[in-house]
């Protein structure tokens, strides 16, 4: 049974593409009745008009809820409040309840709403570094300060896809780090794979948060549907449009079958899905992206197979 005071909530932050859904799905498989472990609620929030994220994450375990667009920190503060309130009228309460932010979130402002009710305390803030993006977003005059900030907030650092780094890169990651975060425990994990202990018993000292208001991060989004189309003429489209654009998700589809693709640290790739391909498919980018009329003109162009 969960008590006063006891629900704990755990923020898992990063930058875009760094990981946290798949560090979101391996807890969730982890976790669970059946594995003798918890019941967790995961509250989804992607930073786009389509919650893709949400279509991505296997929720086996507890209620998983998806927010409408937009930072948790910025636009959507209500609607989190309501879904906060939703949560803790479960009967039973979950065990642990999990925020994946947006990549462009930052987790200091989510961990305010840890005080909407008197049963949740904070766990702690989880920050993923993508090893192989961390000087490019670390010494970029747009991203820098917010990327920065989620680093900051963190009581655990995760090194995610340690794997596209060579052992002084990741030397030098590490030192960076701990520099920044001296007394916080720093970790390598590949595709989100770790003991789930050392996320969901991170049990933080409380401080006090407060909840700010809406702020500009200054990005620019773009969602749409799809229709199926040569996976190697949407990339070539993807590539023409660096480096303006940050990040890109889509789970599409064409000759080969359904597969989830991602634009993150500079670096494409595309995989198998095993579900059905809903076509969904967001940019995010800086200011200097297209505009919506030009985006749809560069992704429909030829879309035919």
């Amino acid at each position: 049974m969960t008590h006063i005071g006891t629900v704990p909530l755990t923020i898992i932050s990063g930058f875009l593409g760094s990981g946290k859904t798949s560090l979101l799905n391996h807890l969730l498989t982890q976790s669970g009745p059946e594995n003798g472990g918890r019941t967790i609620t995961a509250m989804v929030n992607d930073f786009g008009e389509l919650n893709i994220d949400a279509e991505l994450i296997a929720a086996k375990h507890g209620s998983q809820i998806a927010l409408a667009n937009g930072c948790v920190c910025c636009s959507i503060g209500d609607d989190l409040m309501r879904s906060f309130m939703e949560v803790m009228q479960q009967s039973p309460l979950p065990d642990h309840i999990i925020i994946e932010a947006s990549g462009v979130a930052e987790p200091s402002r989510i961990a305010g709403f840890a005080s909407v009710d008197r049963q949740l305390r904070l766990n702690g803030i989880v920050t993923l570094v993508d090893a192989g993006a961390h000087n490019v977003h670390s010494n970029d005059p747009y991203l820098a300060d917010n990327y920065v900030k989620q680093i900051e907030a963190a009581h655990l650092l995760l090194i995610s896809k340690p794997d596209l780094a060579d052992a002084g890169t990741l030397e030098n990651l590490e030192n960076d780090l701990a520099a920044k975060k001296p007394n916080v425990p720093i970790a390598q994990v590949t595709r989100g794979v770790l003991p789930i202990d050392l996320v969901l018993e991170l049990n933080a000292a409380e401080g006090i948060w407060q909840p700010h208001e809406v702020i500009e991060h200054g990005f620019t989004q773009w969602a749409t549907h799809l229709p199926k189309q040569p996976r190697a003429a949407l990339i070539a489209k993807l590539e023409s449009l660096r480096p303006h654009v940050l990040r890109a998700k889509g789970v599409l589809h064409d000759d080969e079958g359904a597969y989830v693709l991602h634009l993150a640290g500079g670096r494409i790739s595309t995989e198998p899905h095993k579900g059905e391909a809903s076509g969904h498919f967001v940019l995010i980018g800086k200011p200097q992206m297209p505009d919506a009329a030009t985006l749809e003109k560069i992704f429909r162009k030829n879309e035919a197979a």
